[in-house]
């Protein structure tokens, strides 16, 4: 016997909706779900301009959306308000929910997934740190260790910038437009660039990886947006190149957590190094595993819509099951981080 269609709500369809959306219909859909709502504030003029999307009812009223029958809402729309009131909202009224959005999973995520838990649905949240890279799947394969250090690239437009950099000499302004027209940065690229999208993502990490409740604005933190062309000449006198690093070390015995974010020198031995584009990648050490390493792509669309269909598909392989809140702490000291600073380096 054929098991019900998972019926899907999406929430915003900007870059990474209308990729999610593409993904769920069309001739190359994936069996088993069927897309029945999308709510955008611009629905009547979008819904225009894709009459491949007509079987879904387009609506600007998103209650209409949150009072359906749908099985599960994706929120694509970004940022803390509304989008964490339309997920508690979701939770509520009994549906599951995929979201990418690593803000609201960094300040509400706890509170969240205890919502769902005990609402008998689930809150998935890949998208949210690695686009494709499944890093949140890599560290929950690593229950088995006791991870004690995370080191990763965790923003493919910073990278993408940096790496553009690298290659052709030119300008921050320069690789950011080339950035924006390949569709790996947003017309404003600000909060990738500061360090603050590598923050919230870290800030996941954290919890996933050692348990540990972080806030992201207490992460240590310094810009990329200075960066220009003459320190990538520097990096590779001493054959490496910079890249924005995310980093996290905790000291069990100690109870001690070092985190930070910032441009960094890295060697041309390095994964970081070979990592280009708008692409991400972590090494993962456990106390007893040692090192795991995972790369893929971290920005765009087609990406992340990636990491969004694969939680759909855990949802619908078992709606039933119930993914548990984790149990953070805030007891542990946090260290000043030591910059590896690309000025001290090269």
């Amino acid at each position: 016997m054929q098991s019900r269609r998972c019926r899907i709500a999406l929430l915003g369809f900007g870059t990474v909706g209308s990729a999610v959306a593409r993904r769920l219909t069309g001739p190359d859909a994936l069996p088993g779900f069927t897309l029945t709502y999308i709510f955008d504030r611009r629905a009547d003029s979008k819904r225009a301009r894709h009459p491949e999307l007509s079987s879904a009812a387009w609506t600007t009223e998103i209650d209409e959306v949150l009072r359906s029958d749908t099985d599960v809402v994706v929120e694509a729309i970004g940022g803390i308000d509304p989008a964490a009131h339309w997920i508690e909202t979701a939770l509520t009224a009994g549906k599951s929910v995929v979201t990418a959005n690593k803000q609201v999973v960094a300040r509400d995520g706890v509170r969240l997934l205890r919502l769902a838990e005990r609402q008998g649905r689930q809150l998935r949240f890949e998208g949210a740190v690695g686009g494709a890279m499944p890093i949140l799947r890599a560290i929950e394969g690593l229950a088995g260790d006791r991870v004690v250090r995370v080191e990763a690239i965790l923003n493919g437009t910073t990278n993408a910038v940096l790496s553009q950099i690298e290659s052709t000499g030119c300008s921050i302004d320069a690789a950011l437009a080339d950035a924006r027209q390949r569709g790996f940065a947003e017309s404003d690229p600000s909060a990738d660039l500061r360090g603050d999208d590598a923050c919230a993502k870290l800030s996941i990490l954290c919890a996933s990886a050692f348990g540990l409740r972080v806030d992201p604005t207490q992460i240590a933190v310094r810009s990329c947006a200075s960066i220009d062309a003459s320190e990538f000449v520097q990096a590779r006198r001493s054959n490496g190149t910079i890249r924005q690093i995310a980093r996290a070390v905790y000291d069990r015995a100690r109870s001690t957590l070092t985190v930070s974010v910032a441009p960094e020198y890295v060697p041309h031995t390095s994964i970081f190094a070979r990592t280009t584009g708008p692409a991400n990648a972590a090494v993962i050490t456990g106390e007893y595993s040692g090192e795991t390493s995972i790369a893929g792509v971290g920005a765009g669309g087609d990406a992340t819509s990636v990491a969004i269909v694969s939680d759909l598909i855990a949802i619908a392989r078992d709606r039933a099951a119930i993914v548990p809140a984790p149990h953070l702490t805030s007891h542990f000291k946090l260290l000043t981080a030591n910059f590896l600073f690309v000025e001290a380096a090269c």
